[in-house]
Protein backbone atom coordinates (compact mmCIF):
# COMPACT_ATOMS: atom_id res chain seq x y z
CA UNK A 1 0.00 0.00 0.00
CA UNK A 2 0.98 3.81 -1.03
CA UNK A 3 1.10 5.91 1.82
CA UNK A 4 2.33 9.78 2.19
CA UNK A 5 5.09 11.55 4.52
CA UNK A 6 3.78 13.61 6.79
CA UNK A 7 6.48 14.92 9.24
CA UNK A 8 9.32 14.00 11.39
CA UNK A 9 9.46 15.05 15.29
CA UNK A 10 12.24 14.77 17.43
CA UNK A 11 11.30 13.02 20.23
CA UNK A 12 14.97 11.89 22.22
CA UNK A 13 18.01 12.87 20.96
CA UNK A 14 18.78 11.10 17.42
CA UNK A 15 15.15 9.38 18.29
CA UNK A 16 12.89 10.31 15.69
CA UNK A 17 8.78 10.13 14.86
CA UNK A 18 8.07 9.70 11.09
CA UNK A 19 4.18 9.91 10.53
CA UNK A 20 2.43 8.91 7.05
CA UNK A 21 -0.88 9.12 5.87
CA UNK A 22 -2.31 6.08 4.05
CA UNK A 23 -4.55 6.13 0.97
CA UNK A 24 -6.92 3.99 3.12
CA UNK A 25 -7.23 2.25 6.00
CA UNK A 26 -4.80 0.51 7.79
CA UNK A 27 -5.97 -2.53 9.19
CA UNK A 28 -3.50 -4.14 12.23
CA UNK A 29 -3.83 -4.92 15.71
CA UNK A 30 -2.15 -2.66 18.40
CA UNK A 31 1.60 -4.03 18.81
CA UNK A 32 2.12 -4.87 14.93
CA UNK A 33 4.71 -3.69 12.78
CA UNK A 34 5.15 -3.38 8.93
CA UNK A 35 7.61 -3.25 6.51
CA UNK A 36 8.29 -0.22 5.11
CA UNK A 37 9.65 0.11 1.61
CA UNK A 38 11.59 3.24 0.31
CA UNK A 39 11.70 3.94 -3.72
CA UNK A 40 14.49 6.14 -3.55
CA UNK A 41 16.63 3.00 -2.33
CA UNK A 42 14.71 -0.04 -3.72
CA UNK A 43 17.99 -2.15 -3.57
CA UNK A 44 17.40 -2.21 0.35
CA UNK A 45 15.41 -4.50 1.56
CA UNK A 46 12.55 -3.05 3.45
CA UNK A 47 12.90 -2.15 7.22
CA UNK A 48 10.39 -3.36 9.67
CA UNK A 49 9.09 -0.89 12.27
CA UNK A 50 6.84 -1.34 15.48
CA UNK A 51 3.64 0.68 14.81
CA UNK A 52 3.22 3.45 17.81
CA UNK A 53 0.47 4.83 16.45
CA UNK A 54 -3.11 3.07 17.46
CA UNK A 55 -5.32 1.53 14.63
CA UNK A 56 -8.28 4.18 15.53
CA UNK A 57 -6.06 7.12 14.48
CA UNK A 58 -6.41 8.10 10.75
CA UNK A 59 -2.26 8.45 10.58
CA UNK A 60 0.97 5.91 11.06
CA UNK A 61 3.64 6.76 13.37
CA UNK A 62 6.50 4.87 14.23
CA UNK A 63 10.13 5.87 16.14
CA UNK A 64 13.87 5.21 15.05
CA UNK A 65 17.23 6.11 16.23
CA UNK A 66 18.78 7.83 13.12
CA UNK A 67 22.82 8.03 13.88
CA UNK A 68 25.29 10.18 12.59
CA UNK A 69 26.59 6.55 10.94
CA UNK A 70 23.84 6.18 8.24
CA UNK A 71 22.62 3.53 6.44
CA UNK A 72 21.84 3.94 2.72
CA UNK A 73 18.47 3.48 3.94
CA UNK A 74 18.19 5.39 7.32
CA UNK A 75 20.11 8.05 5.23
CA UNK A 76 17.01 7.93 2.75
CA UNK A 77 14.38 8.17 5.47
CA UNK A 78 15.61 10.94 7.28
CA UNK A 79 15.82 12.69 3.71
CA UNK A 80 12.39 12.14 3.62
CA UNK A 81 10.10 15.43 2.46
CA UNK A 82 6.29 16.15 3.19
CA UNK A 83 4.24 14.67 0.29
CA UNK A 84 6.50 11.91 -0.76
CA UNK A 85 5.69 8.38 -1.01
CA UNK A 86 6.20 4.83 0.40
CA UNK A 87 4.92 1.30 0.25
CA UNK A 88 4.38 -0.77 3.50
CA UNK A 89 3.70 -4.56 3.64
CA UNK A 90 0.23 -5.61 5.41
CA UNK A 91 0.78 -5.40 9.18
CA UNK A 92 2.21 -8.68 11.33
CA UNK A 93 3.56 -9.22 14.33
CA UNK A 94 2.22 -11.50 17.54
CA UNK A 95 3.20 -9.11 19.86
CA UNK A 96 -0.25 -8.05 21.04
CA UNK A 97 -2.37 -8.33 23.70
CA UNK A 98 -4.00 -11.42 24.86
CA UNK A 99 -7.69 -11.50 24.80
CA UNK A 100 -8.38 -12.15 28.79
CA UNK A 101 -7.96 -8.94 30.60
CA UNK A 102 -7.14 -11.62 33.96
CA UNK A 103 -3.88 -12.52 32.42
CA UNK A 104 -1.23 -10.14 34.21
CA UNK A 105 1.63 -9.02 31.62
CA UNK A 106 5.25 -8.36 32.34
CA UNK A 107 6.74 -5.54 29.16
CA UNK A 108 10.36 -5.43 28.92
CA UNK A 109 11.90 -2.96 26.95
CA UNK A 110 15.54 -2.11 25.89
CA UNK A 111 15.97 2.10 25.03
CA UNK A 112 13.87 2.67 22.01
CA UNK A 113 12.62 -0.62 21.76
CA UNK A 114 9.42 0.64 24.27
CA UNK A 115 8.17 1.10 20.90
CA UNK A 116 6.98 -1.96 20.25
CA UNK A 117 4.75 -1.72 23.70
CA UNK A 118 3.40 2.15 22.98
CA UNK A 119 -0.02 0.77 20.83
CA UNK A 120 -0.79 -1.81 23.28
CA UNK A 121 -0.33 0.77 26.11
CA UNK A 122 -2.66 3.21 24.20
CA UNK A 123 -4.97 0.51 23.76
CA UNK A 124 -5.65 -0.21 27.53
CA UNK A 125 -5.84 3.26 28.72
CA UNK A 126 -8.30 3.90 25.34
CA UNK A 127 -10.27 1.32 26.12
CA UNK A 128 -9.92 0.88 30.19
CA UNK A 129 -8.49 -2.61 29.66
CA UNK A 130 -8.03 -3.89 33.28
CA UNK A 131 -4.32 -6.28 32.75
CA UNK A 132 -2.68 -5.79 35.95
CA UNK A 133 0.82 -4.45 34.05
CA UNK A 134 4.08 -3.61 34.67
CA UNK A 135 6.77 -1.96 32.43
CA UNK A 136 10.57 -2.95 33.18
CA UNK A 137 12.16 -0.35 30.80
CA UNK A 138 16.04 -0.07 30.83
CA UNK A 139 17.00 3.28 29.17
CA UNK A 140 19.87 5.20 28.95
CA UNK A 141 19.14 7.96 31.60
CA UNK A 142 16.15 8.84 34.16
CA UNK A 143 15.51 11.99 32.27
CA UNK A 144 14.76 10.05 28.79
CA UNK A 145 12.11 12.08 26.98
CA UNK A 146 10.84 8.99 25.53
CA UNK A 147 8.78 8.71 28.21
CA UNK A 148 6.23 11.24 27.33
CA UNK A 149 5.10 8.67 24.70
CA UNK A 150 4.19 6.17 27.46
CA UNK A 151 0.04 7.25 27.87
CA UNK A 152 -1.13 7.93 30.96
CA UNK A 153 -4.25 6.86 32.87
CA UNK A 154 -3.48 2.76 31.91
CA UNK A 155 -6.10 1.31 34.46
CA UNK A 156 -3.81 -1.08 37.17
CA UNK A 157 0.03 -0.40 35.46
CA UNK A 158 2.52 0.09 36.82
CA UNK A 159 6.34 1.29 35.31
CA UNK A 160 10.04 0.67 37.08
CA UNK A 161 12.77 2.58 35.01
CA UNK A 162 16.18 0.35 35.29
CA UNK A 163 19.11 3.25 34.45
CA UNK A 164 22.88 3.32 33.45
CA UNK A 165 24.79 1.48 34.70
CA UNK A 166 22.30 -0.80 36.51
CA UNK A 167 21.66 -3.89 34.23
CA UNK A 168 18.13 -5.40 33.67
CA UNK A 169 18.36 -8.74 34.58
CA UNK A 170 15.59 -11.58 35.09
CA UNK A 171 16.05 -10.74 38.95
CA UNK A 172 13.88 -7.96 38.59
CA UNK A 173 11.35 -10.40 36.37
CA UNK A 174 10.87 -13.24 38.17
CA UNK A 175 8.73 -11.62 41.41
CA UNK A 176 6.37 -10.76 38.38
CA UNK A 177 5.54 -13.69 36.77
CA UNK A 178 2.62 -15.69 38.10
CA UNK A 179 1.72 -18.78 36.72
CA UNK A 180 -0.85 -16.49 34.30
CA UNK A 181 1.50 -13.89 33.47
CA UNK A 182 2.87 -13.06 29.98
CA UNK A 183 5.99 -11.61 29.73
CA UNK A 184 7.19 -9.22 26.70
CA UNK A 185 11.30 -9.17 25.87
CA UNK A 186 11.87 -6.11 23.01
CA UNK A 187 15.38 -5.18 22.65
CA UNK A 188 18.05 -5.83 20.66
CA UNK A 189 18.74 -9.70 19.47
CA UNK A 190 21.45 -9.67 22.26
CA UNK A 191 19.27 -8.25 25.23
CA UNK A 192 15.83 -10.20 23.99
CA UNK A 193 17.54 -13.97 23.79
CA UNK A 194 19.38 -13.30 27.13
CA UNK A 195 16.66 -12.60 29.51
CA UNK A 196 14.94 -15.44 27.45
CA UNK A 197 17.05 -18.23 28.07
CA UNK A 198 17.83 -17.52 31.82
CA UNK A 199 13.87 -17.19 32.09
CA UNK A 200 13.30 -20.11 30.52
CA UNK A 201 15.95 -21.62 32.53
CA UNK A 202 14.89 -20.42 35.75
CA UNK A 203 11.04 -22.12 34.95
CA UNK A 204 9.31 -19.60 32.94
CA UNK A 205 7.28 -21.91 30.45
CA UNK A 206 8.38 -20.80 26.85
CA UNK A 207 5.24 -20.17 25.84
CA UNK A 208 4.63 -17.52 28.46
CA UNK A 209 7.51 -15.36 26.80
CA UNK A 210 6.60 -13.24 24.20
CA UNK A 211 10.03 -12.39 21.65
CA UNK A 212 10.26 -9.14 20.11
CA UNK A 213 14.03 -8.20 18.56
CA UNK A 214 15.42 -5.52 16.73
CA UNK A 215 16.97 -6.52 13.82
CA UNK A 216 20.60 -5.06 13.10
CA UNK A 217 21.28 -3.66 16.72
CA UNK A 218 23.43 -4.76 19.41
CA UNK A 219 22.57 -1.92 21.63
CA UNK A 220 19.20 -0.09 22.24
Amino acid sequence: MRITFVSKLTRAPSVYEFTFLPEKTVQYTPGQYAHFRLPMVLHEPPRAFSLTSHPSEPELRFITRIDPSLSQYKTALSRLQPGDTVEIDEPMGDCILPRLQTTPLVFVAQGIALASYLSMLTECARSNLTHESTLLWARRSADDPLKNLIPGKIPKFNSVAIHYPERLTTAQILPLMTAAALVYLSGSQRFVETLGTDLEAAGVPRSRIIYEYYDRYLDL
